[in-house]
């Protein structure tokens, strides 16, 4: 429910909630000109609306005249909506004079009604042509109290005084007791403000500039910290890299004085590891955002050079379904190791004998209603039927072990070649997921070899890595 809402009154426009303002007017018309406009824009809005009248416009006419601007008054009327009333009926009650404080209180308790009605807020207008001289003093009393009480209401209160009536001492007591008031000028309303209000507003304005200038000087502060992070980030993926290159140089020299086959192969393995690790850090410091890397990038990347360390790459086709989805750090280290360890496997074993083929990869992330996944299909030789009792390697193994380090889970199926997918929750699921995952290790892994594939992948027809 907004703050403000619209006065109808031309020279004034939306004002807030609580304002309570006058006009000095001559002449019925001049009521009529503000009046109007200003309880049919509280119709329009929803709001409650109680015209107390007096001389020179009574109830009688200021309905006939509201009327002609609201066709359906009559409704209206009926239903509750407006009350109109001459002030005799509400500011004199059981024959005598109401206090200050009880028609605060009744003003107040129609505004309390109407919001329990469902009514946006109430909007009424008293005339004070009925007072005397003696009474005077005590009404601009009553006004102050008004300022007071109805300062953080959903109320709104126009207050309407006749210049023939007013003194100029009476002219400053009411501008002072008002936010605002309205005089007809050269057959216009115009706006006075009291000279409090102008200060009050004036240091308002002041304020604003110099907070204005604060949110400035820190907008600009946090922008350089920014940037400098974003350099200190970078400086630091570019070392790591750089330090995982020299470990894979020193693999690579120790690789070269083996004679042992096998022994070769195992460095070749850690080497494509490395290098799995060494493009997330290379794809962070060249990347725009330092806060995650684009994953269908980072596996193009990644499939090309482990199809390169084989020598399979005018063998395989690779292709990589375009997605901008964004991967933090600790993210993406264990899909790109398990996806490493997912493209040996398909290089490895799917394409023998220099078969021709395709691998297919795909990333999604997580939303907090569907999870991520990241899938890797070829159309190769596909797996064995059936599964090896005892799969050798241990590329499927550190695959299912590097998913639940982020609450996922790895399976797979063989139609027309061998589809690898790994799914994983957002965030916010994935501490429940770890907790599940390592309750179920506790209670025991499955024995036998065959058992350890269709625990690793529930949906196999039949397996070789």
């Amino acid at each position: 429910m907004p703050d403000d809402v619209n006065s109808g009154i031309e020279a004034v426009g939306r004002v807030g909630w609580g304002t309570h303002f006058c006009q000095f007017y001559e002449t019925a018309d001049d009521l009529v000109s503000t009046l109007v406009p200003y309880f049919k824009a509280g119709l329009d809005g929803g709001e409650r609306c109680m015209w107390v009248t007096a001389q020179p416009l009574r109830a009688t006419e200021a309905t006939d005249a509201l009327r002609n601007a609201v066709p359906d008054l009559d409704r209206r009327l009926a239903r509750g909506d407006i009350e109109i009333l001459d002030h005799d009926r509400w500011y004199h009650s059981g024959g005598g004079k109401m206090g200050a404080d009880a028609v605060i209180a009744g003003w107040l308790q129609r505004k309390d009604e109407a919001l329990a009605q469902g009514y946006a807020g109430m909007r009424v207008t008293g005339n004070t042509y009925f007072l005397e001289a003696d009474d005077w003093e005590s009404f601009a009393e009553y006004e102050e109290k008004v300022n007071d009480c109805f300062c953080n209401q959903r109320i709104l209160t126009l207050c309407s005084y006749c210049t023939l009536r007013c003194d100029a001492g009476g002219v400053l007591d009411v501008v002072q007791n008002h936010e605002f008031a309205l005089a007809r000028r050269r057959a216009t309303w115009a706006m006075i403000e009291s000279s409090s209000v102008k200060q009050a507003k004036e240091a308002l304005a002041r304020a604003n500039a110099e907070l204005e200038l604060r949110v400035e000087q820190r907008t600009a502060d946090l922008r350089k910290a920014v940037v400098e992070k974003d350099i200190l980030l970078k400086e630091v993926h570019h070392r790591v890299k750089n330090n995982l290159q020299v470990v894979a140089a020193l693999i690579q020299l120790r690789a070269r004085q083996s004679s042992d086959p096998a022994g070769r192969e195992a460095f070749a393995e850690t080497l494509r590891r490395i290098k799995a690790m060494s493009l997330v850090h290379d794809q962070l410091y060249g990347g725009q955002d330092t806060s995650g890397i684009n994953l269908a990038e980072y596996l193009g990347s990644l499939a090309a050079a482990t199809a390169s360390s084989y020598g399979m790459s005018g063998q395989v086709a690779i292709e990589v379904a375009p997605c901008e989805d964004l991967v933090d750090l600790n993210t993406a280290v264990p899909l790109g190791l398990a996806a490493a360890e997912a493209l040996a496997n398909a290089l490895k074993h799917g394409f023998p004998q220099g078969r021709r083929g395709h691998l297919r990869l795909a990333f999604r992330a997580p939303t907090e209603e569907k999870e991520g996944e990241l899938t890797i299909q070829d159309d190769g030789i596909g797996l064995p039927d059936p599964m090896p009792a005892n799969p050798r390697g241990a590329g499927l193994s550190l695959a299912t072990a590097l998913a639940r380090q982020i609450g996922g889970q790895v399976s797979l199926t063989g139609h027309n070649g061998t589809l690898w997918r790994l799914t994983y929750p957002a965030p916010s699921a994935r501490g429940s997921a770890i907790g599940m995952q390592a309750a179920a290790s506790r209670n025991g892994p499955p024995q036998d070899g065959a058992a350890r594939a269709r625990a690793f992948s529930p949906q196999t027809t039949g397996q070789g890595v």
